[in-house]
């Protein structure tokens, strides 16, 4: 072989990598790489205009923090996609989106409104209040009343509102043609012709249709306008209400009383102590939280509220575990028709838990319920399920035991076929009984793997809203609670709710808001504590 052909077969060599590895890929163009970034570039533009309009829109519609939320939530995700070095972040842009819009924007929105006065007669800003308030009408005394009937322009549309007329007609019978912004014309006395003047009489659903548009509009000249009041009345009323903003002053035209604005409280308030029909939405601070700890007629309920919360979720854990894992110790060894009988156990599980809990409820009822009716035949006595307090929250803690043991039978079942049977043959070995094994190894080992699931499910019952409401719909009721009225069975949930919408017509969002963000913070302590307890199970664990 000559030099030159050893020379270029070790040059060969030389080309194919150091060690025989294959030569690294080659990176794209810098021209496709470029490309694509100006089409995601130019896709995000389009996405990023169309949310910033519609931010705009909520924001301007008085959804300030929603319409904030959304566009700042787009503006950090478009960040996301276009930075190289956040790449592996943007598998997570969706789920990070909804977290942001579902989880957090709800979380810090409810925790300012817990520092609010927003309720009913408190939902509107200052100026909202007053637009709102000054397209109430009233008639003065002396004023005509008319009866009506609507024209419209021969040929004209339904939703034109300048092509629309009244036929009024007096108590003394008179009758008048009325147009917008022009003189009463006067109408020979009898029943409304079918046409005038180029205009032609409603009747049917075209009249009804025609109310909507013009329920707003006034008719007859300028200086003496006539509006409508109801579906057959009309006068020359006049706007009840008047805001004098140099004195800061809600005037009522028709009892002629004053109602100066209370900035700090979000009301319009007279000297006689009444109040103007809405107020306005203000910062309040803590006085939502004042109240809910120094009121005592919020404090005894949800003390004893909070008391039940806490012993249900207790209970309902304990109990569902010691059944489940008994269920699942039974389980763990083999017999014949296991599969049967494993298959029959999981049914409650499999079942949607709110019909479950309505053929609870029907079985239990104190006249026709099959479980009360068997056991009156028997004994002569039932329990008084939902009369009785004691017997009530029995029931509850029964049927929420129905519910949730196969879940915790099946997770029992999975740890316990994860446990070594080596050492139960070692603890036969030292004489240790059948109690001891399980006390000492099945236990302590089972509660290191289903630990954070008991957690879980401690956490998922203080808040179980579906439960008490549909069961006794947080009854019976405990007297002197009205506004709203609070059960014996009611948690922390149900009693929030019916404060934010359920009591007894008023809505007291702010109230609501505090007793919510209050739960957080008791939850969100309770399960730092159960979790530290975890960790000492984990240590348990590895010293059995």
């Amino acid at each position: 072989m000559s030099a030159s052909s050893l020379a270029s077969a070790s040059a060969g060599g030389k080309s194919a990598g150091a060690g025989g590895s294959p030569p690294a890929p080659s990176a794209p163009p810098a021209s496709v790489s470029t490309l694509n970034y100006l089409v995601r570039l130019l896709l995000l533009g389009v996405i990023n205009a169309g949310v910033l309009v519609f931010g705009v829109t909520l924001i301007n519609d008085g959804n300030a923090f929603l319409g904030g939320t959304i566009i700042l939530t787009t503006l950090l995700l478009s960040v996301v996609l276009l930075r190289n070095a956040l790449k592996p972040m943007r598998w997570m842009v969706p789920s990070l989106a909804l977290i942001a819009l579902l989880v957090v924007y709800p979380m810090f929105y409810t925790l300012y409104v817990s520092f609010t006065n927003y309720s009913d007669g408190h939902r509107h800003t200052k100026n909202e209040a007053l637009a709102m308030m000054a397209a109430e009408k009233f008639l003065p005394e002396g004023a005509v009343s008319y009866e009506w009937n609507v024209y419209r322009r021969e040929g004209a549309a339904e939703d034109d509102a300048s092509a629309y007329a009244l036929l009024l007609t007096d108590e003394a019978g008179g009758s008048f043609f009325a147009a917008q912004n022009t003189a009463l014309e006067t109408v020979s006395a009898g029943d409304p012709p079918e046409a005038f003047s180029g205009y032609l009489l409603l009747s049917g659903g075209d009249r009804f249709r025609a109310l909507q548009v013009i329920q707003a509009m006034q008719f007859g000249p300028a200086d003496a306008p006539i509006g409508i009041q109801s579906r057959s009345a009309a006068g020359e009323f006049q706007q009840r209400w008047v805001f004098d903003a140099a004195r800061d002053v809600l005037m009522d035209r028709e009892t002629g009383a004053e109602y100066p604005a209370d900035n700090a409280a979000g009301e319009f308030r007279a000297a006689s102590g009444g109040t103007a029909p809405l107020g306005f939405w203000v910062p309040t601070g803590f006085e939502n939280y004042s109240r809910l700890f120094t009121s005592p007629v919020l404090r005894g309920p949800l003390v004893q509220v909070f008391g039940w919360t806490v012993m249900f979720a207790f209970f309902s854990v304990v109990t569902s575990f010691a059944l489940g894992l008994g269920m699942a110790l039974v389980m763990n060894k083999p017999f014949p028709g296991i599969r049967i009988v494993r298959s029959l156990l999981i049914i409650p599980y499999a079942i949607p838990g709110m019909i479950s809990i309505l053929i609870w409820r029907g079985m239990l009822n104190l006249n026709v319920g099959v479980i009360n009716t068997t056991l009156e035949n028997l004994f002569g006595w039932a329990p008084p399920w939902s009369v009785d307090p004691a017997w009530a929250k029995i029931a509850i803690i029964m049927v929420n035991l129905w519910l949730t043991y196969p879940y915790f039978m099946l997770i029992c079942s999975g740890a316990l076929q994860a446990i070594p049977t080596s050492i139960y043959e070692a603890a036969e070995v030292d004489g240790a009984t059948a109690w001891e094994k399980f006390w000492k190894l099945t236990l302590p080992l089972l509660l290191v793997a289903v630990g954070p699931l008991l957690v879980a499910s401690f956490t998922y019952n203080f808040n179980n809203y579906l439960l008490i409401e549909a069961m006794f719909q947080g009854g019976p009721p405990i007297p002197g609670t009205s506004a709203p009225p609070v059960g014996y069975t009611d948690n922390l949930i149900s009693y929030t709710f019916r404060y934010a919408f359920a009591a007894g017509g008023t809505r007291d969002y702010g109230f609501a808001s505090a007793i919510a963000v209050v739960i957080f913070l008791i939850v969100g302590a309770l399960t730092l504590f159960q979790f530290r307890f975890t960790k000492r199970l984990e240590e348990i664990g590895e010293n059995v």
